[in-house]
C-alpha cells in the first residue's frame, strides 16, 4: 500500500469542502493545503511543476519580444506536446467556469505542488530566487488568460476591495486620467479601478497612474500588475514559514528523501567561476586574444575587439567584461594589468587610478567587498544601451547589417550568417547565440546558454577535449611507430644471432 501523508491546516479555513477551497483556477497560495495524498503522487506532481517552471524560464528567454499572452500560448503548446495537459488547462483558463471533480483535483494538485516546492527551495538562496522568478512569471501569464468575470471573481474570492469608478467620477478627473495613462487611447471605454497606492509603487514610479488622496486610479489593462506585485509580496514573505515547515519534517525520512530528490532536480548555476584545473591552465593574459576568437560568446568578443581597437569602453562595457574575466578565472592582478595596458594608451596613470578602484571593487577588494557575480544572459539582454556602448546582447541591440558584418568577421559563410540572422530578427536571441556556438564548434547543442561564462566553460571543455584526443592519436601513432621500429630491430638481432649460430656450426664441421 502506498504511503500517505496528512497536511494539517495551521489557520482556520472557511470550509473543508474542496469545492469551496478551490473555487478558482488561479490561486495566491495563502492557505496551507489540507487532506491526504500519497507520497508517490506528491513527488509526481512536484516533478511536473518543476518541468513547467523550467519551460517558463526557457520560453521567457526565447520569446523576449513576445507579449505576455503570446508567451502563455507558447507555454500551453509546449505542455500539450509533453503530455502535461492538466497544467496546460489551468494555465489557459479564463477563470472558474466549472467545479467538476477534475477541476478541483487539478487546482488542489497545483496548490500542494507549489507549497511542497516552496519548502524544497527555502534553504538554498539561488534555488529560492529561481523558484520565485519562475512562479511570479507563471502567475502573470496565467492572469493574462482571465476574462472580466474571471478577474471579478478572483478579486471577490481573495477579498480585494477594488471598486470601479463611476462615470461621473471619470468625468471629473478625465484630464488627469488621460495625462497619466499613456497606454490608454480611449478613456471613455476604459474601466478604471480605485486602488490603494501601496499596491502599485512601481506603477507610480513609472508615472503610469493618477494618484489622489492616497488612491490610484488604475486602468483595467494595468490591473494585472497590481495582482502580480501582491503575489510577489506574499511569496517573498512565505519562505520563512516554508523553512520552518521543512525543519519540522527533518526527522521524517520519507520527506527528507523527497526534499533531497526535488532539490537535486533543480539545476541552478550558483557560481560560474572556473574550477577545473585543465581549463584554468589555458587562461592567461597572453591568451586572451586567442580565447576571444575561439571561445568567447559574441557579446564578449565584441567588447574585447572594441577595447583593443579604441583602448576604452564605457562604464557598462567595463563592468560587463570585467565580471566576465573574473568568471573566467583571471586573477585580480592580471585583470588590472590587462585594463591598464589598454587604458594608458589614451590616458596617464593618474587617470587610470579611478578605473583601478572600480576593478578592485568588482573583485570584492574595495567598498562593500561583495562577491559580485558575472552577468547572466538575462541581465545582459535587459541592459540599457547608449549610442557609444558596445555592451549588451549583440543579437538584440545591433543593427542587422552591423551584426552581419560582425558574423562575417567571425568567418561565417552566407548560409551560416542567414541562420543566425533569422533567429535574431525573430527575437530568439538565446537561440541565435546557441546557433553561433554550434557553428563555431562544429557541433550540435540544443541547451540554450543562460550565462556567458557557461558558454565559455563549455567551449573550453569542447576544445580541450578535442585537443586531448589529437594528442592521444599522435601518441598512439608514435607508439605504433616505436613498436614497428623495436620489432624490426629485434627481428634483425634474431636473424643476426641465427646467422652467427649457423656460421659457428659450419666452422665446427
Amino acid at each position: 500500500m502506498a504511503s500517505t501523508m496528512t497536511v494539517q491546516v495551521p489557520i482556520k479555513l472557511l470550509s473543508r469542502n474542496p469545492g469551496d477551497s478551490y473555487s478558482h483556477d488561479l490561486q495566491l497560495y495563502q492557505n496551507v493545503p489540507f487532506g491526504n495524498i500519497t507520497l508517490e503522487e506528491l513527488q509526481e506532481i512536484c516533478e511536473t511543476r518543476l518541468k513547467v517552471l523550467s519551460l517558463v524560464e526557457r520560453i521567457h528567454l526565447q520569446k523576449l519580444t513576445m507579449s505576455v499572452s503570446q508567451r502563455r500560448v507558447a507555454l500551453v503548446e509546449e505542455l500539450h506536446k509533453q503530455g502535461i495537459d492538466e497544467f496546460a488547462r489551468l494555465i489557459n483558463s479564463s477563470g472558474c467556469k466549472s467545479l467538476t471533480y477534475m477541476d478541483i483535483r487539478a487546482r488542489r494538485r497545483d496548490h500542494i505542488s507549489h507549497f511542497m516546492l516552496r519548502s524544497t527551495v527555502a534553504f538554498n538562496e539561488y534555488k529560492k530566487r529561481w523558484f520565485f522568478k519562475q512562479e511570479a512569471r507563471l502567475f502573470k501569464w496565467r492572469f493574462s488568460s482571465l476574462n472580466n468575470e474571471g478577474i471579478r471573481q478572483f478579486m471577490c474570492i481573495n477579498n480585494f476591495d477594488f471598486t470601479l469608478i463611476s462615470q461621473n467620477e471619470k468625468e471629473n478627473i478625465r484630464e488627469h486620467l488621460q495625462m497619466s495613462s499613456p497606454n490608454v487611447s480611449d478613456v471613455d471605454n476604459t474601466k478604471f479601478y480605485r486602488v490603494p497606492f501601496f499596491y502599485i509603487a512601481n506603477l507610480i514610479r513609472k508615472r503610469k497612474v493618477f494618484i489622489m488622496q492616497g488612491e490610484a486610479f488604475v486602468p483595467e489593462q494595468e490591473m494585472a500588475f497590481v495582482f502580480v506585485t501582491h503575489f510577489r509580496r506574499i511569496l517573498l514573505s512565505s519562505f520563512g514559514v516554508a523553512r520552518e515547515a521543512r525543519a519540522n519534517l527533518y526527522n521524517d525520512e520519507r520527506f527528507t528523501r523527497i526534499f533531497a530528490y526535488l532539490e537535486n532536480y533543480i539545476h541552478i548555476q550558483s557560481t560560474v567561476l572556473v574550477q577545473e584545473q585543465e581549463i584554468q591552465q589555458y587562461i592567461s593574459l597572453d591568451q586572451l586574444d586567442k580565447l576571444a576568437e575561439t571561445s568567447y560568446p559574441l557579446c564578449m568578443r565584441v567588447l574585447h575587439k572594441a577595447l583593443r581597437k579604441n583602448h576604452h569602453l564605457t562604464h557598462g562595457g567595463r563592468v560587463q567584461y570585467c565580471l566576465f574575466l573574473k568568471g573566467m578565472g583571471l586573477s585580480l592582478s592580471d585583470t588590472i594589468t590587462f585594463w591598464k595596458d589598454e587604458f594608458t594608451k589614451i590616458m596617464d596613470d593618474t587617470a587610470f587610478k579611478e578605473h583601478k578602484y572600480t576593478i578592485r571593487f568588482i573583485f570584492g577588494q574595495e567598498g562593500s567587498r561583495r562577491d559580485y557575480q558575472p552577468y547572466t544572459c538575462l541581465r545582459i539582454l535587459e541592459s540599457t544601451i547608449g549610442p557609444r556602448d558596445y555592451h549588451g546582447c549583440p543579437f538584440k541591440r545591433m543593427l542587422h547589417d552591423i551584426l552581419e558584418d560582425e558574423l562575417t568577421d567571425c568567418g561565417f559563410n552566407a548560409l551560416e550568417r542567414s541562420a543566425i540572422m533569422k533567429l535574431s530578427k525573430d527575437g530568439q536571441y538565446s537561440a541565435a547565440c546557441n546557433k553561433y556556438y554550434e557553428i563555431k564548434h562544429d557541433c550540435f547543442d540544443d541547451n540554450l546558454f543562460k550565462h556567458p561564462n557557461i558558454y565559455f566553460n563549455e567551449s573550453m571543455k569542447h576544445r580541450t577535449s578535442n585537443h586531448s584526443g589529437e594528442i592521444y592519436l599522435i601518441l598512439y601513432v608514435l607508439n605504433s611507430l616505436l613498436f614497428c621500429i623495436n620489432f624490426k630491430i629485434t627481428l634483425k638481432l634474431k636473424i643476426q644471432k641465427q646467422e652467427m649460430r649457423i656460421n659457428h656450426q659450419n666452422q665446427n664441421i
